[in-house]
């Protein structure tokens, strides 16, 4: 400690003074090796502006800005550096990494190969080539190049680490333990040994193991911060919510701008139902970065579940998502801009003018009576205009010839929501990031999936214990699916996960991954993961009312129907949840008719009807479901006659695997904690 502060000392007085470029450079240092990347880049930018020809400079600013993510100012740095001292293993293998983070993996394959060529026993190049396999989704080649290296240096710390990592990630428990082992063994006196001792104590829910761990690295290392952003979590997940208060604000202290400790401060002051500070937390939090999605997410949780629906400051917190959606509005981007309005007037629903850019939203994608139904709600609390008036009257005159106005069924009373999903998460002691984040992810999830009327959906506030309990709570709900959630991060990608089961057997239904990179990222895979499970879903409707050869049905526009889509009709208990996969399963013979659609609405469609046989059997409340496409006839069971479908209104076919990037099969988590072993 004595000498960290003498080095500080020493920085800041040659600062003043004038200071040799050698002794800027020796400063910026000792400030990486404790990982304080800011004031190493602050030594040496001032030992170049002494000697802007000092070339081993240049390479010490590309490994920190590669440490803090800054790819495109790491790469500038080792091309400087590579004028200086070309062909050079150590700076070929860098601008390698440096192109594995930017996702240029073909440029890092080429490079590491490169320095092989030459040096075949480079450890580096071989840690290098892992690292772009695990980005492939290759983690058993992964894994042979960390055991060949381990074969050239059976000590190297690297290598240890690594595979107990990748051990860990594969589920073999015992191999990671064996390799952290050794690497306690080998390497007893460095703190980063045991922070990953640690952080796999605590994957396997070894609470006490993981804090005596954690402390270890402390003990050797009191300004670890990645040690004391573990320990928090730790205590975070052992209900010492109060602790975890006391080490963020240490944390905070030495570092106003740690989000992650925001965060997790925020998270402790919830549990202690210390809302106010909660709120006041999250706000500096988002000061500090406004695009940390989960942060933003858990405070508007906070705002709407605590909050009085009165309470004035929901105008103000409510103003991030209403420029964001002007924003999108603005570039044509509606899916979005329909998104963001949404999470405005969840946060602050007596917003008029949000509303009314809500509802001229929906005009706009061809939906005029949920423009009208917007609409009046602002004039039900009396902050209606003549223009709203007029809006509403004018509407409700081209809306006077509309299905449902001719049945005379009231929109506001439909029930729709005829297949029930339950949305359940466990803890995922991996999480250090956003712990808990997988409550936000599955009650964000439900929240995205609400507007969706053809469903019926919730989301468990407390975890699961296992596959087990959200199969057992899920069948005694009655539900149709249960669905476990998880969420896997580092700093610049996440992963969604959702395995969903059918309820009566627990069986797999089928797997949805979404991985998204950039901005907006937690939102837009949020979206994209609802449209995906969406469209694979089975269509069902109901008979609503029918006179004579007419009928309507509550399916329509929304729905995705069209015009001369036709439908069987069949009694409600004939029509059951496939045992296993997605999809309904009915028995052809209990077929009672078609529907042939001639008329849509936006929730409601009218059709002619066909009975089956002689008897007229088709009554109010029975299910209607697409008739299988030719080319996507329903099989025929062991059971003879039994038809399976699974079409959907759209005709959309079964993706289980969205993405927006070629190495979307990457473990996000896995691969930050590797990049951080040095």
């Amino acid at each position: 400690m004595k000498k960290w502060i003498l080095v500080i000392g020493l920085f800041f007085l040659l600062t003043c003074l004038g200071a040799d470029p050698v002794q800027s450079y020796e400063a910026g240092k000792v400030f990486e090796e404790h990982e304080n990347w800011y004031s190493a880049i602050e030594s040496y930018q001032e030992s170049l502006r002494e000697n802007p020809s000092y070339n081993i400079v240049y390479q010490s600013l590309a490994e920190c800005f590669y440490a803090l993510g800054e790819y495109e100012k790491a790469l500038d740095q080792i091309i400087k550096a590579e004028t200086y001292k070309k062909n050079a293993p150590e700076l070929l293998d860098l601008h390698a990494f440096i192109f594995i983070g930017l996702g240029k993996l073909d440029e890092a394959t080429a490079l590491f190969s490169k320095v092989l060529v030459t040096w075949p026993n480079d450890i580096s190049a071989r840690f290098g080539m892992a690292e772009i396999d695990i980005c492939s989704g290759k983690i058993t080649a992964a894994s042979g190049e960390y055991l060949d290296a381990l074969k050239r240096n059976p000590e190297n710390r690297k290598a240890l680490l690594s595979l107990a990592l990748i051990s860990k990630e594969t589920g073999n428990i015992s191999a990671a333990r064996d390799y952290i082992n050794k690497a306690l063994q080998y390497h007893g006196d460095n703190p980063q040994v045991f922070y990953y001792a640690a952080y796999i104590a605590s994957t396997e829910g070894l609470s006490g193991e993981a804090e005596n761990r954690i402390r270890s690295a402390l003990a050797l290392r009191s300004d670890y911060d990645d040690a004391q952003e573990l320990l928090a979590t730790i205590l975070y997940k052992t209900g010492r919510y109060s602790e975890v208060i006391d080490i963020c604000d240490t944390r905070i202290a030495n570092n106003r701008n740690h989000e992650s400790a925001w965060y997790l401060r925020t998270l402790a002051l919830e549990k202690l139902h210390r809302y106010e500070e909660a709120l006041k937390s999250a706000q500096t939090g988002l000061q500090v970065n406004a695009e940390d999605e989960i942060l933003r997410a858990l405070m508007e949780s906070i705002i709407i579940n605590q909050l009085a629906l009165e309470d004035s400051r929901r105008a103000n917190w409510s103003l991030w998502h209403v420029s964001r959606a002007k924003q999108f509005m603005q570039n044509n981007m509606s899916e979005q801009a329909l998104y963001e309005y949404r999470r405005v007037l969840k946060i602050n629903p007596y917003d008029v003018e949000s509303r009314q850019s809500y509802a001229k939203l929906l005009l706009n994608r061809g939906y005029p009576e949920r423009y009208v139904e917007q609409l009046s709600f602002v004039q039900s609390i009396g902050k209606s205009t003549n223009a709203i008036n007029d809006a509403i009257e004018s509407y409700g005159r081209l809306l006077s010839t509309s299905i449902y106005k001719k049945w005379q069924i009231d929109p506001l009373y439909l029930d729709k929501a005829h297949t029930s999903i339950g949305f359940y998460y466990q803890m995922d002691p991996t999480n250090i990031l956003h712990p808990d984040s997988e409550r936000i992810t599955t009650n964000m999830i439900s929240e995205v999936f609400s507007y969706d009327l053809r469903y019926s959906v919730h989301s468990r506030e407390i975890p699961v214990g296992s596959y087990s309990e959200a199969f057992r709570t899920s069948r005694e709900a009655g539900e149709d699916y249960f669905a476990l959630v998880n969420f896997r991060e580092n700093n610049r990608d996440l992963q969604i996960v959702v395995d969903l089961y059918v309820s009566k057997t627990g069986s797999k239904a089928d797997t949805f991954t979404v991985f998204r990179t950039g901005n907006d990222r937690f939102s837009n895979a949020l979206r994209r993961l609802v449209q995906t499970i969406a469209s694979v879903m089975p269509v069902r409707g109901v008979v609503l009312k029918r006179y004579q050869g007419e009928a309507v049905i509550d399916l329509g526009k929304s729905d995705g129907i069209k015009a001369d889509m036709a439908f069987d009709i069949l009694p409600k208990e004939a029509v059951n949840i496939k045992n296993e996969g997605i999809g309904l399963l009915y028995d052809t013979a209990e077929v009672l008719g078609t529907f042939t659609v001639s008329g849509i609405d936006e929730d409601i469609s009218l059709g002619k009807l066909v009975r089956s046989g002689f008897f007229d059997r088709i009554n109010n409340g029975d299910v209607i479901i697409p008739k299988p496409v030719k080319a996507d006839t329903a099989s025929i069971s062991p059971a003879k006659g039994t038809a399976q479908t699974q079409n959907n209104a759209t005709g959309a076919q079964n993706v289980s695997t969205v993405a927006n990037s070629a190495i979307v099969k990457q473990a996000p988590a896995l691969l930050s904690l590797l990049r951080k072993i040095r």
